[in-house]
């Protein structure tokens, strides 16, 4: 059985009791005020009961009607509302009213309306209100008990003058009144039994599910863990992989033209006495492998682009990476690009991407940022500011990335800033070198 179902089950079963509890207390006065009139037995009475209560009539009717309203005003606020519904708080107030009103219809002779009205607020609210209000239930749970233990008729009495229900129940035969009393016990009896167990159900479950929701972060955590190892390691294999391949690229364009060189300026140290002229032509020969190594070089720091700046501009580049950042990510970014006149080489368009690469890079992963601004502005240097809204820092540590971005900007003659307040915010100033603007 779920918690629901077993906490709608026994709502259902302390509602039955204590119907039957109320329908047994009210008939007593009334049947038993019938009885003793018939017996003859009024002055007798008189005699012993301290207060006269309220019409007998009027105590069965009234206290039966207002609790069946406090069973549809339940009833209304469990079905018809949704959880945090300003209505269902005034219904409860409703509700507990509806109780006071019973109460003191039975003449203060049942009690037990009380852990009914406890159990209905405290199963509907307990899992909507929030960990900082536990103090305030803890209060509300004192004060029910309380006022369960002070409304007891035994504790009454000593504070008010009430009616007694057992003088009643004493002009009884033997018979009837043995079966009234152990009626009237088991009927408060089972009614706290119930209470005691669906709240010791409801408790057991409590501790189950927190111990399932600590196992299920426990082993969110771990996964996380494995998850940032497997990372860290994919990293390290494709950053070998990359020193691999950048090793052969130095090894077969480099390696072999240097080789051939150093040969060619043996060679031309040989015959530059003996045969001038087969030396010029060994110079001639040195020269073109040096140009046909230049062209590997070239060819190799191609290849080391980022992909998006193959045959594409700079802004076309920058568009299609921002945009999978949005589509895989929630972040907005915003770019306002006012570099379409300015013809970076190379170099430049490599730094500038992987610097804008880097930021968004940091603004969704460390910062946990929503939004982030890239503004390129041509005044008198180029300026590139990168600004987001996340979480910021008030102490900026440079790690590899933003270690990387300033050593990258230096070798263009760049320079840039960091600032973590109001989110992260990234500065940049690069140079203005001349044909760089149309």
């Amino acid at each position: 059985m779920t918690n629901l179902t077993s906490v709608s089950f026994a709502k259902r079963a302390l509602s039955f009791i204590n119907f039957i509890a109320v329908l047994f207390f009210s008939s007593i006065y009334l049947f038993g005020t019938k009885y003793i009139v018939e017996q003859g037995l009024s002055h007798t009475l008189l005699e012993k009961i301290s207060v006269i209560p309220s019409s007998p009539t009027r105590i069965f009717w009234f206290s039966n009607l207002s609790f069946g309203f406090l069973l549809l005003t339940m009833y209304v606020r469990d079905r018809k509302f949704e959880k945090g519904d300003i209505a269902r708080d005034w219904f409860a107030m409703l509700e507990v009213l509806c109780l006071i009103i019973t109460f003191i219809a039975l003449q203060f002779s049942y009690n037990g309306l009380i852990l009914l009205v406890f159990m209905d607020i405290f199963f509907t609210y307990t899992d909507f209100y929030k960990f900082k209000e536990k103090k305030s239930w803890l209060l509300f749970i004192v004060a029910s008990f309380g006022i369960l233990l002070l409304s007891n008729y035994d504790v009454l009495s000593l504070l008010v003058r009430t009616p007694s229900l057992d003088v009643y129940i004493d002009f009884f035969p033997t018979r009837v009144k043995f079966a009234v009393l152990f009626l009237k016990n088991f009927l408060t009896s089972l009614n706290i039994i119930v209470f005691i167990v669906s709240l010791v159900t409801y408790i057991i479950y409590s501790v189950t599910e927190n111990h399932k929701i600590e196992e299920e972060l426990l082993m969110a955590s771990q996964a996380n863990t494995r998850l940032k190892e497997y990372v860290a390691v994919s990293e390290k294999i494709t950053e070998d992989r990359e020193r691999k391949r950048i090793s052969r690229e130095i090894h077969d364009t480099i390696g072999h033209a240097l080789t051939g060189i150093s040969a060619g300026i043996d060679a031309v140290r040989v015959l530059i006495d003996l045969n001038p002229e087969h030396a010029k032509k060994q110079l001639d020969n040195v020269s073109n492998v040096v140009r046909e190594g230049i062209v590997d070089v070239r060819r190799s720091l191609n290849k080391m682009r980022p992909g998006a700046l193959e045959d594409h501009t700079l802004k076309d580049a920058l568009e299609k990476m921002l945009s999978e950042y949005q589509e895989l990510s929630h972040l907005q970014i915003t770019l306002d690009y006012q570099w379409d006149d300015v013809d970076f080489d190379k170099t430049k368009e490599d730094i500038i991407f992987r610097v804008i690469q880097e930021s968004v890079t940091n603004s969704l992963r460390h910062g946990q940022a929503s939004q982030v601004t890239i503004t390129m502005l041509n005044q008198g240097d180029y300026v590139l500011i990168i600004q987001d809204n996340g979480i910021g820092s008030s102490d900026i540590q440079y790690g590899f990335g933003l270690t990387q971005m300033t050593e990258r900007l230096a070798i263009i003659g760049g320079r840039v800033a960091f600032s973590g307040e109001d989110g992260f915010s990234t500065l940049v100033h690069i140079p203005k070198a001349k044909g760089e603007e149309a």
